[in-house]
């Protein structure tokens, strides 16, 4: 048997060992970025190797089982272990309780002499107990599975059936391309005698003591001092010191009324205005791909699921959601509701009306074909009509009229279907780029994340998904929600 194939060989054994007992075989550092990306339905067809001695390379990745089960348990499971009140951003240390104090000396030698001390804990279960009551009110179903069972770790690509979360300009432009401008700036900030290292860090570590000792908002969550939080906490506010500074320079560039003229501004501040505008418009969207292209780059589609439309159905608004809208003319980019053309029609709007009328969640998916009928989503496996977005997702588009039937019937609930107004397409591995220039962290998850309303949230989604992943997109979620007066 060549290298390659015993290679082969001992991953699919490996794997097919930790999905029977994940519990016994995974430790800490077995975590997500090393099995963070589902098959996609092209791996999953047969694979042969193309070299002529290498036939018995074939692994039929059926045999694997279910991806998306075990890296449930993957993220469920894997625990910290540390002497130190927090790794990865996760605080190991209860809210209530005060910072570690430091040790002395003969603690130190004490525990030199024996076994390492260790601190466990599994990785987020809950991270809003309002938002669980919240679901738990809306879908009991969904409810008992999201306690059970939700997950969310970051990936490296996107995948069908995942998220992309757009992150924080300063987060873009500290992780963005080394060739933007704004990157270059922020690390020759970082390291220049400008930015004073400690004051931040200092600072946030205030707050964090004194979010102890107050209960009065969300943004009053305990911090944790891991040196993670640590490193977070100084890029994050030094790419924040930077964007002020650069945009009020650019500000100061307006004329009497207030308007700034792109012709006179610099290449560097026209990068930085498109990058504050963009960001301005899709402002901590979560994103579901629904779309990759076979070759992995390429066409994608992604729908936006936290941005509420409407809550209850208008006749207008009914008419858009199920026939969508009409272009005016062909020169003429105004769109209208249409009515319905015929008595069919007219029957299918009276039926939709008295299903979801009083109770319809209904939500903008983006920017791209708004003038066509929404895109129906939920968890319903046999639902008539209903395809999976991708195997072993449990995400499923479509059924609209057997939704309307059950919903009418009393055998389900219109709050068990989420309905899309538009979808944002990417091509030419637009969706791919943006990830490796920091725009959106693609994010695996479990499907409670993906199908739970977004309706009133104590605690957005946005900061919700972050904060499952842990790390330092728990901390990033962490000074984001220190901006918000609104929560």
């Amino acid at each position: 048997i060549s290298s390659r194939s015993a290679a082969n060989i001992t991953l699919l054994l490996t794997a097919m060992m930790l999905l029977q007992s994940a519990d016994s075989f995974l430790q800490p550092q077995a975590r997500s970025p090393i099995i963070s990306i589902a098959p996609t339905k092209q791996q999953q067809h047969h694979r042969y190797m193309t070299n002529n001695d290498d036939d018995d390379d074939y692994i039929d990745e059926d045999s694997l089982g279910d991806w998306r089960s075990f890296r449930m348990n993957l993220a469920n499971s894997a625990t910290s272990t540390s002497s130190s009140s927090s790794i990865d951003g996760i605080d190991l240390s209860d809210d209530s309780s005060p910072p570690s104090t430091a040790i002395t000396s003969e603690e130190s030698s004490s525990s030199s002499s024996s076994t390492t001390s260790t601190s466990t804990k599994e990785r987020p279960k809950s991270v809003s107990k309002q938002n669980e009551q919240l679901l738990s009110a809306q879908n009991s179903a969904l409810a008992e599975e999201y306690i059970n069972g939700v997950w969310a770790h970051e990936s490296s690509i996107p995948e069908v059936g995942g998220l992309v979360c757009r992150m924080p300009l300063e987060s873009e432009i500290y992780r963005g391309s080394p060739d933007s401008f704004m990157y270059q700036k922020l690390q020759t900030f970082l390291d220049s005698d400008d930015y004073d290292r400690t004051e931040d860090v200092t600072s946030r570590q205030q707050q964090g003591r004194s979010s102890r000792t107050s209960s009065s908002s969300t943004t009053s969550q305990s911090m944790s001092f891991s040196a993670l939080a640590a490193k977070t906490v100084f890029w994050y506010r030094g790419a924040e010191k930077l964007l002020k500074k650069e945009i009020l320079q650019i500000m100061a560039t307006a004329n009497a009324n207030g308007r700034i003229d792109p012709s006179d501004l610099d290449e560097e501040s026209l990068e930085l205005l498109q990058l504050y505008m963009d960001h301005q418009s899709t402002w901590q969207e979560v994103c579901l791909v629904t779309e990759m292209s076979n070759e992995g780059k390429g066409g994608s589609k992604t729908i936006t699921i936290n941005r509420p439309m409407a809550f209850k159905l208008s006749k207008s608004m009914a008419r858009l959601v199920l026939m969508g809208a009409l272009q005016a003319s062909e020169n003429d980019s105004t769109n209208f509701v249409r009515k319905e053309r015929d008595g069919g029609e007219t029957q299918n709007l009276v039926k939709f009306l008295g299903a979801f009328e009083n109770q319809c969640a209904v939500y903008v998916g983006g920017p791209d074909d708004m003038d066509k009928p929404a895109v129906l989503v939920h968890g319903i496996a046999d639902l008539p009509g209903a395809v999976e977005i991708s195997r072993g997702t449990g995400i499923y588009q479509g059924g609209l009229e057997a939704a309307i039937d059950g919903v009418l019937s009393g055998k389900y609930k219109p709050l068990d279907f989420r309905f899309f107004v538009g979808h944002t397409r990417y091509a030419k591995g637009q969706l791919e780029d943006a990830v490796t220039k920091g725009k959106y962290q693609p994010i695996a998850c479990s499907r409670p994340l993906v199908l739970k309303q977004c309706i009133q949230l104590p605690k957005p989604l946005w900061h919700e998904v972050l904060e499952f992943c842990g790390g330092e997109l728990k901390e990033i979620s962490k000074l984001e929600l220190t901006k918000r007066e609104d929560l």
